[in-house]
């Protein structure tokens, strides 16, 4: 059976933007729960310069919610967009974040009462929330949520290598994802942004 697109294809310039301010807007979003999340377990002379940086990603990812909007209220709607990415089709968007909800309950459920370890849960979550944007990348024809749930991945590997540091303590398994995938999520959304203004 052949597969198609779970999402629409948008042909416009316009439809285009409003769907990448969409995009934007949740990761925006989502960025700010794994910051609150994360930073709490952020200590030590660290601590300013982590929030500090974390506020100007948050700031260019909004910045970017507010222009790709604009770009679209600006853009004709009979002006043709850029081509659609092939390979569409596979999961449907529902199917794959059902099954990203079941594996994370279940998981940080063990974790938090067959391990006894409640500490690594936002690394359970980080590697669940990456490995899902596989799928939903070609589900829905964006090819850079690849990047964004390799990168997601990486702060896994991140938290890990940052136990073997001198005086490190178990928040880093907090700390390193949370953070982590906060500044994935809000890069991601500043780079679509950025991206759409060079085609403008």
């Amino acid at each position: 059976m052949e597969k198609t697109a779970a999402r629409p294809v948008f042909t416009t310039r316009r439809d285009q933007l409003r769907n990448g301010g969409r995009g934007a807007l949740i990761g925006t979003a989502f960025g700010l729960m794994w910051f609150a999340l994360g930073q709490s377990a952020v200590q030590g002379a660290a601590r300013p310069a982590v929030l500090a940086g974390s506020l100007l990603l948050f700031a260019a990812s909004a910045a970017a919610v507010i222009r790709l909007f604009l770009l679209a209220r600006r853009t004709p709607a009979t002006e043709k967009g850029a081509p659609p990415a092939s390979g569409g089709g596979g999961p449907k968007f529902l199917t794959v974040v059902l099954i990203e909800a079941a594996v994370l309950g279940a998981g940080n459920n063990y974790i938090r009462t067959g391990l006894h370890r409640p500490e690594l849960m936002l690394t359970w979550s980080a590697l669940v929330v990456g490995a899902h944007f596989f799928p939903m990348a070609k589900s829905l024809r964006a090819p850079m949520l690849r990047w964004v749930g390799a990168a997601m991945l990486a702060t896994v590997g991140l938290a890990a290598l940052a136990t073997l540091l001198p005086g490190a303590t178990e928040d880093v398994w907090r700390s390193v994802p949370g953070i982590g995938c906060a500044a994935v999520l809000w890069a991601g959304a500043a780079y679509t942004g950025l991206r759409a203004g060079r085609k403008a």
